[in-house]
């Protein structure tokens, strides 16, 4: 019997690293997640716990996965295999970026991104090219601007910047949200007076290009975190929080 249990506690041993680990998490965020102590899921991870099911529970729930998958040995998975196992949660997240934010296709034009930041925010979609991208539930509209932290350090503006545009901005606060990867870190709050730098900047260079419109001039991350005012920085455990707009 206790050869079992000891079987049993190290296949849970292995399988809960693993899992883990294949989720990107720290035992801190496993801790935070199930409601244990950090220690507590070191002493599992290396078998110096005799760990009770309640805990078994807490834990298969923090990696989002059944208690029995906890013990059973792990056998590699195919490719289409692990797909299979992913593409209902895809499905879900695609039908709640539907049903709450009107965005048809989170694979297309960062819509998996845009999703985030609107569900944190509390801010509405606003379909199409024209016009500002969110705007509250008083109407006031906002510019959303976002970029990969792992990829590049300057947010995209707009690949015709001209007077035209560069007005249209000065009426709007502007949101830049700020991830890696896929992970959303942090977002960000700049006013029209924050940015008056860069609207002189561009006009001034728009003028001395012979009124030639300007490709994309771009906005540093540096910039935006000195000048921004923070809303949102994400907390352990990978879970999101809603924040207010000032």
């Amino acid at each position: 019997m206790k050869d079992n249990l000891e079987y049993l506690l190290n296949h849970a041993a292995k399988n809960i690293q693993a899992m883990r680990k294949s989720l990107n998490m720290t035992q801190e965020d496993l801790a935070y997640k199930a409601g244990i102590d950090r220690t507590y899921v070191g002493y599992v991870e290396n078998c110096k716990h005799n760990v009770t099911l309640g805990v078994l529970v807490k834990i298969a729930r923090a990696l989002n996965t059944d208690v029995l998958d906890l013990i059973r040995p792990i056998t590699p998975k195919t490719d289409i295999e692990r797909l299979n196992e992913l593409f209902p949660f895809i499905r879900k997240y695609q039908k709640l970026a539907e049903e709450t934010c009107g965005i048809n296709d989170v694979f297309q034009d960062n819509g998996g991104k845009l999703l985030q930041v609107l569900l944190v925010t509390g801010l509405i979609n606003i379909a199409g090219r024209e016009g500002n991208d969110a705007e509250d539930d008083k109407g006031n509209q906002y510019e959303l601007k976002s970029l990969n932290a792992k990829l590049t350090s300057s947010f995209s503006t707009h690949h015709h910047m001209n007077p035209i545009i560069i007005k249209k901005y000065k009426k709007v606060n502007w949101i830049f949200a700020v991830f890696e990867g896929i992970e959303l870190i942090e977002i960000f709050q700049l006013t029209p007076k924050d940015l008056a730098p860069y609207y002189k900047k561009w006009l001034k260079k728009w003028k001395a290009d012979g009124n030639k419109d300007i490709n994309n001039p771009k906005i540093p991350l540096s910039f935006v975190r000195e000048k921004g005012k923070l809303l949102y920085e994400a907390g352990h455990g990978g879970l999101f929080s809603k924040v207010k707009l000032k």
